[in-house]
């Protein structure tokens, strides 16, 4: 028998299968063994293939979580009590009286630009304002100004504006013909000091 295995020998694909099983076994031991610190990184990791038990206790952060995934704790204490605010002037800061709407309306002829601007009576502050054209079916008129102010003057950043809503409009030719633009104003009372 030992003459057999000493006459024995082996074929090159025995050989080649032998040195591939050899180098595949080490060459996975010596890739599991001599990895550089920080080397393996989320392309290298499959999808879910980090569980719990792969992660070290309290070694994750808040911002590692989807918002609603971590359950929120206990309510704390309530705080002391701010300080009071200043009192506004006299009493009366932001307190308004009765608001109402003022309109004027301007014809606007066909192929012109034509302006309107409505004004707040005597006794009275513009908070708010817009424009509007009478006909329903004016696509082709275009609102080119809506704004506070009086006829040039436009007011800057935190500028007190003058108690008037000003709106232009242009009215192409062959449109919706001659129509009737609205410039509207809310104005509310100032209350006496």
């Amino acid at each position: 028998m030992l003459s057999r295995i000493r006459s024995w020998r082996p074929s090159h694909a025995v050989v080649a299968a032998y040195m591939a099983l050899f180098l595949a076994l080490g060459g996975t031991s010596y890739a599991a063994v001599k990895l550089p610190k920080n080397s393996v990184g989320s392309k290298q990791i499959k999808k879910n293939g980090v569980r719990s038990a792969d992660v070290k206790n309290r070694s994750l952060k808040r911002v590692d979580f989807k918002a609603g995934q971590l359950p929120q704790g206990e309510q704390g204490p309530q705080g002391p009590q701010g300080p009071q605010g200043t009192p506004g002037q006299n009493g009366q800061d932001g307190v308004i009286g009765n608001v109402t709407v003022q309109r004027t309306d301007v014809a606007l002829p066909d192929n012109s630009t034509a302006s309107a601007e409505a004004t707040c009576p005597a006794g009275q502050k513009a908070i708010s304002g817009g424009a509007s054209v009478a006909e329903t079916s004016s696509d082709d008129i275009k609102l080119m100004v809506s704004r506070p102010g009086t006829g040039a003057v436009v007011p800057d950043d935190g500028q007190e504006f003058a108690n008037s809503w000003r709106s232009v409009y242009r009215n192409p030719a062959g449109g919706t013909g001659a129509a009737t633009i609205r410039a509207f104003v809310v104005c509310a009372e100032v209350p006496a000091p």
